[in-house]
């Protein structure tokens, strides 16, 4: 039993903490004015719809071209 507790104990430190370091890196201030900004210019979101639709909806764009514009940027090149 020793054993079994030790190796889900490894997994918990091989997996579990880099996404808790990953979720706490996120913002949930910048969120929530991305979200407030989007509301002020009409854009609401319906109770199924995710932040990055209506981002994209916005954009008058899906969200396969709001990601691919993201990765473009991320890697540094023109958005356009």
């Amino acid at each position: 039993m020793k054993t079994v507790a030790r190796r889900l104990r490894r997994l918990e430190e091989r997996l579990l903490r880099p996404a808790l370091r990953a979720i706490a890196a996120i913002d949930p201030a910048a969120t929530d004015r991305l979200r407030k900004a989007l509301a002020g210019a009409g854009f609401v979101a319906s109770p199924v719809e995710s932040l990055a639709e209506v981002w994209a909806r916005a954009m008058g764009i899906s969200c396969i071209e709001l990601r691919a514009r993201l990765e473009r940027r991320e890697a540094g090149l023109s958005v356009e």
